[in-house]
């Protein structure tokens, strides 16, 4: 993938503080940049760069409040505000575990519509929620992952580039949009069949 001979790399010590999450990786992180210079980083290695070409709640909500207009209008709302809440507290966060954190608020609201679907309130196929627990675990184990610094903490410096746990979380997240695309494939089913009761 080297296309472009990109800046000289730096390495931890070198590294703005906002970057040094993950001692672990030694070197080969980008200089700050420019946009232009960002989109340049597509085209040389860096240790981001498995991040960048490995990269849902919002289908659950959909179909679970599906006979409930108002609320799920209402908890669309409250959803995407969670998210702009994590988004902003991961970006601002001083470590790994702040970044992994940032998220809990959307975990639990998830998980409270889990339960909403399971105790047979919410709609929904019978067969997705499985589907969307799976879903939400894979990424759960790969933000811990992440935190721990697995593999890198036990061989410093040789997962530099590749094979470093922020790539295993990538990889993990999209093992998670694949059981999402499948959960809601089931319950696009389920839509089409099902009638909300008058």
């Amino acid at each position: 993938m080297v296309l472009y001979k990109g800046p000289q790399l730096l390495d931890f010590a070198k590294t703005p503080p906002h970057l040094q999450f993950n001692k672990y990786v030694l070197t080969g992180y980008r200089p700050v940049s420019t946009a232009q210079e960002c989109l340049r980083s597509l085209f040389y290695m860096h240790n981001e760069l498995g991040n960048i070409y490995t990269h849902g709640a919002l289908p659950i909500i959909h179909v679970t409040l599906l006979c409930y207009p108002t609320i799920q209008q209402a908890t669309l709302l409250v959803y995407i505000f969670l998210s702009a809440y994590g988004i902003y507290r991961a970006t601002t966060a001083y470590n790994s575990i702040m970044r992994l954190r940032a998220f809990v608020w959307q975990a639990l609201f998830r998980f409270s519509l889990f339960l909403f679907r399971a105790y047979g309130s919410g709609g929904g196929s019978p067969n997705s929620l499985r589907l969307f627990v799976i879903m939400d675990s894979l990424a759960v184990l790969g933000g811990v992952v992440n935190v721990i610094q697995i593999p890198e903490r036990l061989i410093p410096g040789l997962f530099d580039n590749w094979g470093n746990s922020h790539q295993i979380m990538h990889v993990m997240v999209i093992c998670s949009i694949i059981y999402l695309h499948w959960a809601t494939v089931e319950d696009l089913a389920w839509i089409k069949a099902y009638q909300c009761p008058m």
